[in-house]
């Protein structure tokens, strides 16, 4: 029964389709896409972080359980990276697009894998040991939390959706 969802037919639609969701907020939320409420990111710095850490963190991690038996994944800081990286001047439109095009990259590494890769074990940073299959859970998860931070942020800044 467990080699049927390896891999999981389901997870690989839902990984490459959780792009579009990013992609189509990104470009309900242009106009403002600097605001942020208080303590929050803004929406530029949302897809920032996303592109980010499917460059930074998961296609590396991807790569190295692919190739090394058992590695013990560094841990990513991803709001060190922002502080230290984070620049507003793209276009949000032009960060989601190249977001789309990392998640087609992430993609086509598990696309790739064999029933047997998915299998592959790698060390996450709290200690658990993963496979391939949690990790891209984990990558899919991460798209549609912001997804849905995004939808917030819209949701805060443009309640009215319907012209007049």
């Amino acid at each position: 029964m467990a080699d049927s969802r390896i891999p999981d037919p389901t997870l690989m639609a839902r990984l490459q389709l959780s792009v579009k969701g990013v992609d189509w907020a990104a470009a309900r939320v242009r106009t403002f896409q600097h605001r942020q409420l208080p303590g929050e990111w803004s929406a530029h710095q949302h897809v920032f972080h996303l592109l980010a850490t499917e460059r930074q963190n998961y296609q590396p991690r991807i790569r190295d359980v692919i190739a090394e038996e058992r590695p013990v994944l560094m841990r990513w800081d991803g709001q060190g990276y922002m502080d230290e990286h984070y620049t507003p001047d793209a276009d949000i439109t032009v960060l989601a697009e190249e977001f789309v095009a990392e998640r087609a990259t992430t993609y086509e590494l598990f696309k790739a894998l064999t029933p047997e890769q998915w299998r592959r074990t790698g060390t996450w940073p709290d200690g658990r040991e993963v496979d391939l299959a949690w990790i891209a859970e984990k990558a899919l998860w991460h798209a549609l939390d912001h997804f849905a931070f995004l939808l917030a942020l819209h949701g805060e800044f443009e309640p009215r959706q319907a012209a007049d």
